[in-house]
């Protein structure tokens, strides 16, 4: 199923770049939302080993051709296993440094923190904990229109749980988890 997805999606980008004769030149600055969707896979922390589709929500000013900042709000949703399980959610504040190689077509290298807040269960241990963490990620970004690009991108998360903060579950050795994603975003520039 995931491979009938990834063509699809990749013929899809196909025929909008053979289609996208709009420079995002034109477009190189101001405000812009966007909204993403994605697969998420929780790693490192075998307590944690899980992957979910999830959302985020993006706001950010695009500066020049080159730089960016961005604030989000995304939702990992719950992941876990028999032994443990988080519901986690988070705001990030990053930078966005992007190299053009055409009119139309972009990478870049993503950058910033998160900020996080999870109700977990460890052992029938429940409570809550919150967080800072630094994420970085990389992606690709497209102009489908002047005021429309599509981006691809993936970005590591890290969530540490603190020995102090989960309580009588503080006996587990490490609940440090990385949350892989990798996502599509919609974003409309004004």
């Amino acid at each position: 199923m995931r491979n009938v997805i990834s063509l699809t999606f990749a013929s899809g980008i196909s025929l909008i770049a053979a289609g996208s004769a709009q420079a995002y030149a034109e477009n190189e600055n101001g405000l812009y939302l966007g909204a993403s969707y994605g697969y998420m896979k929780a790693r490192d922390a075998e307590e944690f080993e899980d992957d979910n589709d999830i959302g985020r929500l993006v706001i950010g000013n695009q500066f020049n051709r080159y730089f960016a900042i961005e604030g989000a709000y995304i939702d990992f949703g719950e992941y876990g296993g028999r032994f443990a399980s988080a519901d986690t959610d988070g705001y990030s504040l990053g930078a966005n440094f992007t190299l053009p190689l055409s009119e139309t077509f972009g990478l870049y290298a993503r950058g910033g923190q998160l900020w996080w807040n999870s109700d977990y269960d460890v052992a029938g241990f429940g409570g809550d904990a919150d967080g800072s963490e630094l994420f970085y990620g990389a992606g690709a970004k497209m102009a489908l229109s002047k005021n429309v690009d599509m981006r691809l991108e993936y970005t590591r998360y890290n969530v540490n749980f603190d020995t102090d903060e989960l309580g009588a579950a503080a006996e587990i050795d490490e609940l440090d988890t990385d949350l892989d994603y990798a996502n599509v975003t919609l974003q409309y520039n004004f």
